[in-house]
């Protein structure tokens, strides 16, 4: 095992070489020279080292040319080859070859057949057999098929185009297509002749490479043929030109076939409202936003820019002229300018010159709808883009989006109620449900509908009814006296012939359908004044009063998003132009119009408009007097996109007024009245219900003062300000259960429901619970463990149950999963009160899937069907990050030393399933940098299907920070990775610390606030080379000798040094080990080589070959200070010595190639 760790070491390692050479004679002592070490790479595990090797002199004083000499560097960075220098040419004007020269390699290490000419390679790294074949062609120009002289043109031959097309044919089936694994091309080959063929590929202007040989393929025969380009050649995101052709055996090639690769260019465009969201269709005079992007395949790799493509929009002529004309970039930078050409009604785009084709570009305006319509049954926006022209590269192109049409929707206003007519005209079919009003009798006087309760007493009646009924009337007034002090009990309905408008302009001369009420009869006082108890001021007539009494009722309010104050109220009027009573099943049902007023009037002179219809039903919920209210309302007009309901009551409880208590049921669930002695001596209680059942208000406020519900900017009498100062404003913090409202004159109280889109003749229904009784009958109580968690079976959730009502004999307890209809999780019977009963269930898999978002509810209702607390579970995917820090080795980092480089991986997922159709939304991930590194290299993010995603690096607050787009669906993985070499000051001991952060809102609104595991990796020291020989010798000019003779090393530039600076609680040791890479081989002639290299260390003497390595050093580290083993080299000692049989040195000059290999293993000493 250890000798394969040591095998990969040397393999991934950057080796250096040291070059020794010897003398053709002995003439003169050898002398020293010194050479620049180039700087050395340090590495924990393995390291080599370069060093260029010195030629000795010729005879003739002149220095030879030999590799160790500091030679120019092509544009690779590589030195170049013998082709590379100039040299003298001979008679014929060719380049002589010379043995001295060096010559270049093949990407096997061997060299090309030829001398001084680098040859092509095939594709399995071998030289070709010719002398001819791997030519280097010019950069920029491509070499004819046939050279002639122009004088002697007549004399050339033309070239062997009629062969190929008679004889070798390449047929392509298509331009190919981008796979996993590269650029596949398929096609086929025929030939006349029955001789072996090989077809190559030649991309860009690279060398050809073989696809296949075919040996004697049939004559005639038709040989289909695919080829997978590997993707490192064809880099996706870049321009490729791929010729394929083939040639015989005879050297008859074939046609050629070209295959060119160009990324797409793409263009799409949006429209969004006002409120940024995108948009199908649009009102006159309303706003629009477009956005144009287009963008191409290009990678940043490629150096291609936009050249002279230019970027138009046919301009939708349903608009007003364009405002706020921007060019950018993604990140928002300005990149070109674009122009409305109202002549021929284009948007013009011109971009910035040298502007790379890599440059996403968005266009952008704002332009206005214009009030006039077509008279066409449909009209449109319509636009459409077009990019055309030609790429720096010459490259054309042309491309047309499809049409982009919007629909601009007629805009239905609120009708002036004169335009109404009569009331009969009014259809409230709509609002109507099949069979709905079987069983009712429509009334022509407005008369309530009695109920009793369970919770009330024998001697007292309860009534739902609509409009004002007045607090000082009898109990038997109510079947004989109509309209006490101008109520509205007995009143007559409207008759159809009646006109809308002369209804609502006779000053309280309609019943209000927004004022229904629960009523109490005290039946044991028939005759006595003030035997009907209500709530609304002033004495139940909220209708027929004045001032502050008019603060009470139904609202609706319309706004232009859910956080606009209301800019249309309907208010104080819907009058019930139909009433339906059902004795039998306890109903109540009106049918109502709602109106408005003309905004921008002065009070006196304000016209009222028909802004929907309305119907309200009033039920029996339970035994115990719980009364549902249900309000569905129908809207007339579409001038706002949202609607919203609230409903208020400025309290007066039989005439009591300032003396009404009111108390909290507790977080935000709703208000009760509690006044413990009407006039017949018994308590009463009235209870508003904010929570519980479908439809339910979303917010309650209590207050010491009657005030609008809603905030507007135009109120029908002057008041700005509401209980709600926008549509969707939150309440106040609930005083707690059962504790009472400090109310000194006036109390009041509101609530509203959520604002909702509502479109024209869209209905929407919402729901208000009301109770009376004579005392307050505790509800049941829920509690859950915990918040439950997934089992194989599904979602387990655990709690316990109490009830505390004397009167109830059972209790079912329920669940609801996002909003579904309530589900029953066990009835329970006859629970004695007081007593806490546990509970559990399983709600099956199939319902709750693990990885989607799901919001479970549960809660308990008794027999009067009095509902528990609501307990809800939020079940939300996991977002996790992980986090880990690899060193250059691909294993985890727990160390690193200065200078060396980490690599950093975080995974980002959410849980999420591939079913979930949320986005990233606005979620950032961040990394800080930790100051020991230098700035982070190879920044990259992509998702799980390898799109990229933007990935940013500020230096000014050492972040790294990953953007995913807003619409990356989240149930995709996010991949980030870096690079950061450990700064060359960083302190032994300090700690490389990483931890990354994901923050922000999903699409949906939840929040994320997740940290990953953190990372830390200890600096500590590093096993280096400190330096290492450049030229080492052992004599110039030696006599050859007849017979075995020794030579030592007499010259050296540098000494070979290491130095371990590791912490030495790791136990660190070391070896090194060197190995001839090149022999000894003349420079006159090649094939006279010396093998007798040695090495001595310890007493052990070691040959150096190609195939053997000899130990030179081993080491346990104790230690950090530097370890010199060249200085212990000696002639009799360890070193390096060079043995040269009798008779086999030629007088010549032999060179070689020594590498000195660096280890991190263990040694034994």
């Amino acid at each position: 095992m250890r000798k394969i760790v040591i095998s990969i070491l040397v393999f991934v390692l950057v080796f250096s070489e040291l070059s020794v050479s010897i003398a053709e004679t002995i003439v003169g002592n050898p002398t020293e020279s010194a050479i620049e070490c180039e700087e050395q790479l340090e590495s924990d595990g393995e390291e080599n080292l370069a060093t260029e090797c010195k030629e000795p002199e010729s005879e003739n004083g002149e220095a030879p040319t030999t590799e160790g000499e500091k030679q120019p560097e092509s544009e690779s960075g590589e030195a170049p080859t013998a082709e590379d220098k100039e040299q003298p040419e001979t008679e014929n004007g060719e380049t002589p070859t010379t043995e001295g020269e060096k010559e270049p390699e093949t990407e096997n290490g061997e060299a090309p057949t030829t001398e001084g000419e680098k040859e092509p390679e095939t594709e399995n790294g071998e030289a070709p057999t010719t002398e001819e074949e791997g030519q280097q062609e010019s950069d920029n120009e491509e070499k004819p098929a046939v050279e002639c002289e122009e004088e002697l043109a007549t004399d050339c031959e033309e070239p062997e185009e009629s062969d190929s097309e008679e004889n070798l044919v390449v047929k392509l089936d298509n331009d190919g297509e981008y796979i996993d694994d590269g650029y596949r091309i398929t096609g086929s080959l025929i030939s006349k002749d029955s001789q072996p063929i090989i077809l190559y590929y030649k991309i860009d202007d690279n060398d050809e490479k073989k696809i296949a040989e075919y040996e004697n393929a049939d004559t005639d025969a038709t040989v289909p043929w695919e080829y997978t380009i590997l993707d490192d050649e064809v880099k996706k995101g870049l321009d490729h030109d791929i010729t394929i052709y083939a040639e015989n055996e005879s050297g008859v090639k074939s046609n050629e076939e070209t295959i060119k690769i160009r990324p797409v260019l793409t263009i799409s465009e949006q429209v969004f409202d006002e409120g940024g969201n995108e948009i199908e269709e649009v009102a006159p005079e309303e706003t629009v936003s477009y956005k144009i992007a287009v963008e191409t395949d290009y990678i940043e790799e490629d150096t291609g820019t936009y050249g002279e493509v230019n970027i138009t929009q046919e301009y939708a002529t349903r608009l007003e002229q364009p405002t706020d004309l921007k060019v950018s970039d993604e990140d928002g930078n300005e990149i070109g300018t674009a122009i409305y050409n109202d002549s021929v009604n284009v948007i013009e785009t011109t971009l910035h010159a040298n502007l790379p084709r890599s440059t996403k570009i968005n266009i952008t305006y704002n332009a206005k709808v214009k009030k006039e319509m077509e008279e066409e049954e449909e009209d449109y926006i319509i636009s459409q883009t077009t990019a055309s022209g030609r790429y720096s590269t010459g490259d054309a192109v042309n491309r047309t989006l499809d049409e982009t049409k919007i629909l601009i929707a007629s805009q239905h206003a609120r009708i002036n109620i004169v335009d109404v007519g009569p009331v009969g005209n009014i259809d409230f079919s709509p609002l109507v449900d099949p069979n709905e009003l079987d069983g009712f009798t429509q009334m022509e006087v407005n008369e309530g509908q009695k109920f009793t309760s369970k919770s009330g007493s024998s001697d007292r009646s309860y009534y739902m009814a609509f409009g004002d009924l007045d607090n000082t009337r009898s109990v038997n007034s109510l079947t004989s006296t109509p309209r006490v002090r101008g109520d509205d009990w007995l009143r007559p309905l409207p008759t159809m012939e009646t006109s809308l408008s002369s209804l609502v302009e006779r000053n309280h001369s309609f019943i209000r359908a927004d004022t229904f009420v629960v009523a109490t009869t005290l039946d044991s006082i028939p005759n006595a004044p003030g035997g009907v108890i209500t709530y609304y001021y002033d004495n139940g007539r909220p209708g027929n009063g004045t001032g502050n009494s008019s603060f009470s009722g139904l609202e609706v309010v319309h706004g232009n998003s859910p956080d606009d104050v209301a800019n249309i109220v309907t208010r104080d009027e819907f009058p019930i132009i139909k009433l339906y009573k059902n004795e039998q099943a306890n109903e109540l049902i009106a049918y109502a119009v709602a109106i408005t007023y003309k905004e921008g009037l002065p009070a006196g002179a304000r016209e009222k408009y028909l802004d929907g219809l309305v119907k309200i039903k009033m039920s029996l919920k339970s035994k115990k007097g719980r009364v549902n209210v249900s309000v569905k309302y129908l809207k007339l007009h579409d001038e706002f996109e949202y609607t919203n309901l609230g409903y208020s009551v400025h309290m007066d409880i039989g005439g009591r007024h300032q003396y009404s208590k009111m108390f909290s049921l507790g977080a935000n669930e709703g208000i009760y009245f509690n006044e413990k002695e009407m006039k017949d001596y018994k308590p009463y209680y009235l209870f508003f219900y904010r929570d519980g059942y479908a439809n339910h208000p979303a917010e309650i406020i209590a207050r010491d003062w009657p005030i609008r519900i809603f905030t507007t900017l135009s109120y029908p009498h002057g008041l700005s300000h509401g209980f709600f100062s926008t549509l969707n404003a939150s309440s106040v913090k609930d005083i707690g259960e059962d504790e009472m409202y400090p109310y000194t004159e006036h109390p009041a109280w509101a609530l509203r429901w959520e604002p909702e889109e509502q479109g024209y003749k869209e209905i929407r229904e919402v729901n208000l619970e009301i109770a009376v009784a004579d005392k307050k009958d505790p509800a049941p109580v829920i509690k859950l463990d915990n918040d439950g968690e997934y089992t194989e079976d599904g979602y387990h959730l655990t709690g316990s149950l109490i009830d505390t009502d004397l009167d109830s004999e059972y209790i079912g307890l329920y669940y609801t999963i996002d909003d579904s209809e309530p589900l029953k999780i066990k009835d329970y019977e006859k629970i004695t009160p007081g007593t806490e009963v546990s509970w559990e269930y399983t709600i099956p898999s199939t319902k709750v899937k693990k990885g989607l978002d799901h919001n479970i509810t549960v809660y308990a209702i008794n027999e009067y069907d009095q509902t528990s607390n609501i307990e809800e579970i939020k079940i939300r995917p996991d977002f996790s990050i992980t986090q880990e820090v690899l060193g250059e080795d691909g294993i985890e980092a727990k160390e690193v030393a200065p200078e060396e480089t980490l690599n950093f991986k975080i995974l980002a997922e959410t849980g999420y399933i591939a079913e979930d159709e949320g986005t990233y939304g606005q979620i950032t991930i961040t990394q800080k940098h930790n100051t020991h590194l230098e700035s982070p290299t190879d920044l990259k993010a992509i998702d799980e299907d390898g799109n990229e995603i933007r990935i940013t690096y500020n230096s000014s607050t050492n972040t790294i920070e990953v953007k995913p787009e807003a619409s990356l669906k989240r149930s995709k993985k996010i991949y980030i990775t870096y690079k950061a070499k450990v700064k060359k000051e960083a302190v032994y001991g300090q700690y490389v610390e990483g931890q990354a952060t994901a923050v922000g809102k999903y699409s949906t609104g939840d929040e994320v606030n997740q940290t990953s595991n953190e990372v830390k990796t200890k600096i500590s020291g590093v096993l280096k080379f400190v330096s290492a020989p450049g030229v080492i010798g052992f004599g110039e000019k030696p006599k050859i000798s007849s017979r075995t003779k020794t030579y030592q090393l007499i010259q050296i530039d540098e000494s070979l040094s290491v130095k371990d600076s590791r912490a030495l609680s790791r136990n660190p040791s070391w070896m090194m080990t060197a190995k001839l890479v090149k022999p000894l081989t003349g420079k006159k002639n090649n094939d006279s080589t010396l093998d007798g290299l040695y090495y001595r260390y310890g007493g052990n003497v070691s040959t150096l070959t190609k195939d053997a390595s000899a130990l030179v050093y081993k080491k346990k580290t104790t230690g950090k200070e530097e370890i010199n083993i060249s200085n212990a080299w000696t002639p009799e000692g360890d070193g390096l010595y060079l043995e040269v049989p009798a008779g086999t040195a030629k007088a010549d000059a032999y060179d070689g190639t020594v590498q000195w290999i660096l280890q991190n293993v263990p040694v034994n000493e």
